[in-house]
């Protein structure tokens, strides 16, 4: 079968390949894929890709197989799939179910084979069935959803009447925003020059107060629309150093700062500022876990979270090279593949 490999650290050490079809253990499922979104970390190779590995983790197909130890799961369900492809179960997190946290922790597409391909094998507690209405292009994005439940209700506790601030509009940011506006927050995202088309699906969405910090100054801006307590809690979606920084200077006294956006370059800050002068709670959101996949499914179900608007490019994955580069492109929000026919 084609898989795209991930065979070395270069950027561009990346290529379809000729791979066997995996055989599910007996506590595993095997699954026919429909489709695999683009994230970021598909792009730009961070350091938990560990070569050589098929890439992929944003996915959706139906169970073709199950092992011995599966009984709840059956062929021709149509599921999606947490990342946690294998925990040791023995530590605190893993007793917690906190899996995102386990030091030996194995990723979909990152640490074992993942989606971009035809058939993928993950372990049967991480599987979730899809909602009958929804499609497999929607449910794709279930995981990046479940990343951004981790973030708001479970990382921030966000608030019913709070103000918060999203930092970055891409897809990631948009399902934020979405999550937080579900909860019953004021929710104000933000962009610069070259987002206009994501601005513009945040205002599509529901999301009516939408800026451009290059055209507008938002500090003086939010001086009129917002109450003396300022913003409560800001989510950095984009993983931009400017960002952090914008952030950490807008929000107010006692406020809550959420890094949700992976930031790989070193970043230097003024810790008197952020602890004394503010007394900020500064908490990082590593992925998801089992509750925020509850969370993300129920949303969706009452529909209170749109997956479909998000997805502006399907490609098969034979034009993958294409795909990467939309991804990249302001233009595009969310780029999935599916396996060629």
């Amino acid at each position: 079968m084609k898989a795209l490999v991930k065979y070395g650290k270069g950027q561009n050490d990346l290529e379809l390949r000729d791979i066997p079809e995996p055989i599910p253990q007996e506590n595993e499922v095997k699954v026919k894929v429909k489709a695999t979104g683009i994230c970021g970390t598909d792009l730009y190779g961070y350091s938990a890709v560990k070569p050589p590995v098929v890439l992929g983790h944003e996915t959706a197909g139906i169970v073709v197989k199950v092992g011995k130890e599966v009984k709840d799961i059956r062929v021709g369900d149509k599921v999606t799939t947490e990342t946690t492809a294998y925990i040791c179960g023995q530590c605190k997190f893993c007793q917690s179910k906190n899996y995102n946290l386990c030091i030996h922790r194995k990723g979909l597409g990152s640490a074992v084979n993942g989606a971009f391909t035809e058939y993928f094998v993950i372990r049967k507690e991480s599987i979730h069935i899809i909602p009958p209405h929804i499609n497999f292009i929607s449910a794709s994005l279930f995981e990046p959803l479940s990343c951004a439940t981790h973030a708001v209700m479970e990382q921030a506790n966000l608030l019913k009447g709070e103000t918060t601030v999203i930092l970055g509009p891409g897809p990631f940011g948009l399902l934020t925003a979405q999550v937080a506006q579900a909860l019953g927050a004021r929710v104000i995202i933000v962009g610069i020059k070259g987002d206009e088309k994501r601005l513009a699906l945040a205002k599509n969405l529901g999301i009516s107060l939408v800026f451009n910090i290059e055209k507008k100054d938002l500090e003086d801006y939010l001086s009129n629309i917002i109450t003396e307590n300022g913003i409560d809690v800001i989510f950095e979606c984009s993983g931009s150093i400017a960002a952090v920084k914008y952030g950490l200077k807008i929000i107010r006294k006692g406020g809550r700062f959420i890094q949700a956006g992976i930031v790989h370059q070193p970043i230097k800050l003024r810790f008197d500022k952020i602890l004394f002068d503010k007394e900020l709670t500064i908490i990082g959101s590593r992925t998801q876990k089992p509750s925020s996949w509850d969370k993300a499914i129920n949303l969706v179900n009452k529909g209170e979270v749109n997956l479909e608007k998000l997805v502006s490019d399907v490609l098969p994955l034979s034009n993958w090279k294409e795909g990467f580069k939309r991804a990249k492109e302001k233009n595009s929000i969310k780029v999935v593949l599916q396996p060629d026919k």
